[in-house]
């Protein structure tokens, strides 16, 4: 049998847990393992190290979100980016620490490793010396039943709901110092559009961004805070113009989910960027701020380039499918779960 380490779905949601669920659901036969809610941080770390391998004894585990037992060797483990190892300034010293401890014990040890993008597999043969014929490539998706173009009702409902004008330029996501949203601001703080606003949703809010406050911001710029799922897709329908600066991405997902509901793109030019969004999107330096502005002042005067991106990102984002995702992750499992079992069979024989 093969058993979820279904740690991840204690925690707020993110892309990581947004895969897992999507997965989950596709794969029925796979029974998960939960820590009690109350158990997050340090403790579901303990959990996952000590109980885990206890519940999962005889058994092959998955590993979703990039974490496992280093005791269990029973074990694929999927690893969506190694960022506090290739972008160590976002993340505090005991962070990096513990994941490239634990990463150079647990991925050599584990049967399989699946990763989101072909950028992340060779970042991990080339940082953690691991075999390129461990790693298995299976890229991210989107629901295209839930994130699609919403109606005028919806966009209207979605603008009111969070104050937002006719006229924006959306950025989704946490305030990781890796989203690079200092740059967008800074990038906007000279655009020349004075009919669009500048628009940050997700965790970045009153809080300000990780290790730091937000800077003075220019005018015509929201920040609404959280936004719940349900407003998701109508929020990315409503936006003129998605921009993701990232400077460093295992996958990307918030381009896809803005392609799928008909929204341009203007994503960064580095990591695995480039190959998710690839030719549907619009391209840019996350270092230069110049360029970053001469982009969105392009984009947002050009009205027919913004109609050729969105055509071209309807038809991109249908090479990603949750069900394709799910068919080859459950190969990687079973070809895993019954090498195990022909293993197994071998010692008792002997």
């Amino acid at each position: 049998m093969i058993v979820c380490n279904a740690r991840i779905l204690n925690a707020p949601r993110t892309g990581v847990g947004r895969y897992t669920v999507e997965l989950l659901k596709r794969l029925p036969d796979i029974q998960t393992i939960r820590p009690p809610a109350v158990l997050k941080t340090m403790l579901g770390h303990g959990w996952e190290q000590l109980a885990l391998p206890i519940h999962a004894r005889g058994h092959l585990l998955w590993s979703p979100a990039g974490t496992g037992p280093v005791l269990v060797r029973d074990q694929v483990v999927t690893v969506h980016d190694i960022a506090p190892i290739d972008y160590p300034e976002g993340y505090s010293p005991a962070f990096r620490r513990w994941y490239e401890v634990l990463w150079r014990r647990l991925l050599p040890r584990v049967r399989a490793i699946i990763t989101v993008s072909e950028f992340n597999k060779r970042r991990l043969v080339e940082k953690l010396d691991l075999s390129p014929d461990s790693i298995h490539v299976t890229p991210l998706a989107v629901d295209q039943s839930y994130f699609y173009r919403r109606s005028e009702d919806e966009v209207r409902a979605v603008r009111r709901k969070h104050g937002l004008p006719d006229k924006f330029v959306l950025f989704v996501g946490s305030p990781s110092a890796r989203k690079n949203i200092r740059g967008l601001i800074e990038a906007w703080r000279t655009c020349r559009d004075r009919d669009a606003h500048l628009v940050l949703a997700g965790g970045v809010g009153s809080i300000g961004l990780a290790g730091g406050e937000l800077p003075d911001l220019p005018p015509r710029t929201i920040v609404t805070g959280r936004i719940d799922d349900a407003d998701l897709p109508a929020l990315f329908s409503a936006a003129t113009l998605f921009a993701y600066p990232s400077i460093y991405e295992g996958f990307g997902l918030p381009p896809l989910e803005a392609m799928a509901c008909g929204t341009p793109c203007l994503v960064s030019n580095v990591t695995s960027l480039p190959e998710v969004a690839g030719p549907a999107s619009r391209q840019v330096d996350p270092y230069d701020v110049p360029a970053m502005t001469r982009a969105l002042d392009e984009l947002l005067s050009d009205a027919a380039l913004l109609s050729r991106l969105r055509e071209t990102g309807l038809s991109h984002v249908k090479r990603f499918s949750w069900d394709a995702t799910a068919r080859q992750t459950q190969d990687i499992l079973r070809r895993c779960a019954n090498d195990g079992d022909r293993a197994l069979a071998f010692h008792s024989a002997r």
